[in-house]
């Protein structure tokens, strides 16, 4: 079941389930629990008759600032003193792991009862582990250790920040539900940013709905140019907008947006709003950014650099190219080519052997390694590895160059059409020919092209100076 922009939670209704009754009675809200969170908590952790989840698996997208939080802190709260459940929260970054752990501790530190349970009270906060004397036991790790959660068996199982959350680390983790006699999975996240890297939220959501063992909720728009100034949107996309969230916030984080631009707007869009892309991760480069970056332009064959992608989440292998324009002006580019990576990759090899000598070729491809683009890359070609810091540059450094018009292109601003020949072909004179592009495939064409064209912008090409020899 999918619950999209829910506003019908904003009317009144009485906790139900044994989540909500739980969470009403004993987790604080900062005031008031709030009709919104009631509704989710009804629905969401229904039990039949036997106390077997009605949804095994449960999904939660909202802006940020929304309670998501306090909302885990219940049905934590919940599992470990009613069900004596065992419980393993995971977030991507260490710092979200221990918001929840502090959330969950303070609302049992702060009421008699439930500190009453505590197996002891030297609750291991380096671990961040809490023992009740029912045999619950709730872990909070970080997914910067590859191997954190194994080894295990839990009976719920919670992926904080699911907007990072990779399907390998998911599978491995899921598998210590499997002997369990009443499983469930909880994902809570934001949209995803144009960085982030998870592979699993998007599928869930859209999942779920065909599937009844899945409950999920999404506030949040579609549009990427929807007006940032309508308070009714403010309101459809935050559930504690305005009785938590004041509207002098959102006033504030519009300011700040439209001092940075596109970008900032679309920022804004996502995280204050809840843009969420359907089928796929947001652009890397805005929409807005590309329609002012069109324009033919001759390129430089001399200074020719090319950035070399593979899309995990398509697996999809992506070429494309940059380079200083004919006058140095500007810095143009193009995307190659995408091809499925199950495919041969011998159009690699093909149009890279016709580079100069020395050409670059970034390589940021994930599985590619070493030995592999020995095997694809021509001899002759620098081989460059960008580290994960590069690749973050290298997309900001595209949008200030587009910013700044510094960087021209010759694709359809949609990048959704065929790319065509990037000039003319003039009689006697070699021109520059690139192939078709897949349409609307990926994104990692587009990560390629800025990863490209950054590189040209910051490494600039050393002029041989011309001396004159006097005999």
């Amino acid at each position: 079941m999918l619950v999209v922009n829910p506003v019908e939670w904003r009317k009144p209704t009485t906790a139900k389930s044994g989540a909500a009754i739980f969470g009403e009675t004993y987790v604080s809200w900062g005031g008031n629990i709030l009709p919104s969170q009631l509704h989710f908590l009804n629905e969401a952790y229904a039990q039949d008759d036997s106390g077997k989840w009605i949804h095994q698996r449960v999904a939660m997208n909202a802006p940020r600032q929304n309670a998501k939080t306090k909302q885990l802190t219940c049905i934590i709260a919940y599992a470990a003193y009613v069900l004596g459940m065992n419980i393993y929260v995971t977030a991507h970054e260490t710092a979200a792991a221990s918001k929840i752990y502090e959330d969950v501790l303070d609302t049992i530190l702060s009421n008699g009862e439930l500190a009453a349970e505590l197996k002891s009270k030297r609750y291991n906060a380096g671990r961040q582990e809490i023992r009740l004397t029912n045999g619950a036991i709730i872990t909070f790790r970080s997914r910067k250790t590859a191997t954190s959660g194994m080894g295990g068996t839990y009976d719920m199982v919670i992926f904080d920040e699911a907007q990072e959350l990779l399907s390998s680390f998911e599978g491995m983790i899921t598998k210590t539900l499997k002997t369990r006699p009443n499983p469930i999975t909880i994902y809570t996240g934001t949209p995803y940013l144009p960085n982030s890297g998870g592979d699993v939220f998007n599928e869930t959501i859209a999942n779920a709905k065909d599937d009844d063992g899945i409950f999920a909720v999404r506030y949040g728009i579609d549009d990427d140019t929807a007006d940032v100034e309508d308070e009714k949107l403010w309101e459809l996309t935050n559930p504690l907008y305005p009785d938590v969230i004041p509207k002098t916030a959102f006033q504030t984080d519009i300011r700040i947006a439209r001092q940075t631009g596109d970008m900032g707007l679309i920022d804004f869009r996502i995280q204050d709003l809840g843009l969420w892309w359907e089928n796929k991760v947001p652009p890397v480069i805005p929409a807005e950014l590309w329609t002012k970056a069109f324009l033919d332009i001759e390129h430089d064959k001399s200074t020719l650099v090319y950035s070399l992608v593979f899309d995990p989440l398509t697996s999809v292998l992506a070429l494309s190219v940059a380079a200083r324009s004919n006058t140095g002006e500007f810095i143009t580019g193009e995307i190659i080519e995408e091809r499925s990576s199950v495919n041969s990759w011998t159009w690699i090899t093909s149009y890279l052997r016709g580079a100069p000598r020395a050409t670059p070729l970034i390589l940021d491809a994930g599985g590619l390694n070493s030995a592999l683009a020995e095997d694809i890359i021509p001899k002759g070609i620098d081989v460059c590895y960008l580290t994960g810091s590069e690749f973050l540059a290298s997309q900001q450094g595209f949008m200030d160059l587009l910013n700044k018009g510094d960087f021209k292109h010759t694709n359809n601003a949609t990048l959704n059409e065929e790319v065509h020949n990037a000039m003319r072909v003039t009689a006697g004179k070699e021109s520059w020919k690139f192939a078709s592009i897949q349409k609307g495939e990926t994104v990692a064409g587009l990560k390629a092209l800025a990863q490209a064209v950054w590189w040209r912008a910051a490494h600039q090409v050393k002029e041989v100076e011309q001396r004159t020899v006097y005999v």
